[in-house]
């Protein structure tokens, strides 16, 4: 009778243990690393990439509060582009930005956001993010992810309808993301005062009176002098503004 029970407790334990390693391995596989497509309560989670898609560590990930001034936690995207942090209960809002050293100069450029809605700290959000070298910002009308081009003509010279010129811009080098840029040419816009919207890059700008065809000459108009062919070549300045500008660039243009 003891010999029976023994055998039976044993049997009854080996069941139990074998329908745990079922029971616990079917939970194991269902509770892994959770969706990254979908909000994790408390977190704020997401990916960075390039304008190519590629994974684009070392950004810096912002989660502002939205009701109160300067409260804001900060992660990095890591090797693969990927970045988590915890969020308190409140209203947040989500963005980032990344720095680059170009041609000898530090940049500070914003990074295009796939959802700029606010959300609630305990829901948690997912914000993926991605570079971009223009383009309006869709949380600031106005405002781009290129640079901004000042356009004045030297004083007591002409012409003066700025509209009218047509500045070509031709890439010297690689852009500051590393990739091939073509030449683009672009028009001062009066709605903004400025050639607004151009990927930061070193460019050699020519100038063209469009009304007559007439070539004109351009210089950087902080400390640039012109050149025999009317040329210049240009970067933009960086994160140090000048005159309060962040990533311009201040053309001036005469006739030969």
């Amino acid at each position: 009778m003891n010999t029976l029970f023994k055998k039976t407790k044993n049997n009854t334990l080996l069941a139990f243990a074998f329908a745990g390693l079922v029971l616990g391995g079917g939970c194991s596989k269902s509770g892994g690393d959770p969706d990254p497509a979908k909000p994790t309560a408390g977190y704020l989670s997401g990916r960075v990439t390039d304008a190519q898609g590629k994974p684009l560590p070392g950004a810096t990930i912002f989660a502002d509060n939205t009701m109160f001034y300067n409260d804001n936690i900060l992660a990095t995207s890591d090797a693969n582009g990927n970045y988590r942090m915890q969020t308190p209960n409140g209203s947040w809002q989500a963005s980032a930005q990344i720095r680059r050293t170009y041609n000898g100069k530090s940049y500070k450029l914003d990074l295009e956001p796939d959802n700029i809605d606010a959300f609630s700290g305990n829901d948690g959000a997912v914000r993926n993010f991605q570079w971009k070298l223009s383009g309006e910002k869709p949380d600031n009308p106005g405002a781009f992810y290129g640079g901004s081009v000042d356009v004045t003509n030297e004083i007591g010279k002409g012409p003066y309808d700025a509209e009218n010129i047509a500045f070509t811009f031709t890439p010297v080098g690689p852009l500051i993301d590393g990739s091939t840029g073509k030449p683009v040419v672009y028009q001062y816009d009066t709605d903004y005062n400025r050639i607004p919207d151009v990927p930061i890059g070193r460019y050699k700008i020519t100038a063209v009176y469009k009304p007559t065809g007439a070539k004109l000459q351009v210089r950087n108009r902080v400390d640039g002098t012109y050149t025999a062919d009317g040329s210049a070549t240009m970067d933009f300045y960086g994160e140090i503004p000048h005159w309060s500008c962040n990533n311009c660039m201040f053309i001036e243009y005469r006739e030969p």
